[in-house]
């Protein structure tokens, strides 16, 4: 078991320079091997040591077993923090091996095949941009949320209206397949935007794509916490 092991590390450190540049963008330092156990219906996936994983920075579609690791296989996966969330998951980047033994990221997959939309969420860093050009890529292959998927949303459109209230911005877009959504930035956040080159009080006419999880008091509002769930197309 440990000469199984000690190739499996080697071929991680053998490992393509892209994936090295992925580890560099995203925040692992490392990657580590491990083995699943199981891949569950919604996209948990378990690994033979007891830990819990989520495919970071995905809204995932239906769970295309093609494209997912299987019971038994071994994967690399780097950890973006040690925190748990409410399901005892650990948000981590995920390499599977290839017939000829080379590694594929597969949140970049699941991307590329309509399996999965880009959800910003801390930890990923330049890890966004990468995923976004997958996104990008995809296009007539590119996931639509689902209704019975949860509240996250992803829509485009023009900026029909901003608005100030005491304590927040407002930006609504119509989107011709989600409908309309407004964005609500806290203005506590605003210097962080800003900060990064999106000025939310400038942005009525704009074309831009909003991101994020619906309120649970309003379906038409998404609440605004990081700079990637706002992208100005045009």
């Amino acid at each position: 078991m440990l000469g199984r092991r000690a190739v499996f590390v080697g071929v991680l450190l053998a490992a393509p320079l892209w994936v090295a540049e992925v580890r560099a963008a995203c925040g692992p330092a490392d990657l580590e091997p491990a083995v699943v156990q199981q891949v569950s219906a919604t996209g948990d996936i378990g690994l033979a040591d007891g830990r819990r994983l989520r495919t970071a920075g995905l809204h995932l579609g239906p769970v295309d077993p093609a494209s997912w690791p299987r019971p038994g296989d071994r994967i690399a996966v780097g950890i973006l923090g040690e925190a748990k969330d409410r399901w005892s998951r650990l948000a981590a980047l995920v390499f599977t091996f290839q017939a000829d033994g080379s590694l594929a990221w597969l949140q970049q997959r699941l991307i590329a095949n309509g399996g999965a939309l880009l959800r910003p969420e801390s930890g990923l860093d330049g890890c966004f941009a990468l995923l976004a050009e997958a996104e990008a890529a995809a296009k007539g292959r590119l996931m639509k949320p689902l209704p019975e998927s949860g509240r996250f949303v992803r829509a485009t459109g023009r900026v029909q209206r901003t608005g100030e209230g005491r304590s927040a911005y407002f930006i609504t877009i119509q989107d011709p397949e989600v409908g309309r959504v407004t964005g609500l930035l806290l203005k506590r956040h605003l210097r962080r935007f800003s900060a990064a080159g999106v000025d939310v009080t400038r942005l009525r006419g704009q074309v831009i794509r909003l991101r994020g999880t619906r309120s649970v008091t309003n379906a038409a509002i998404v609440p605004l916490t990081m700079v990637e769930q706002i992208e100005i197309v045009r």
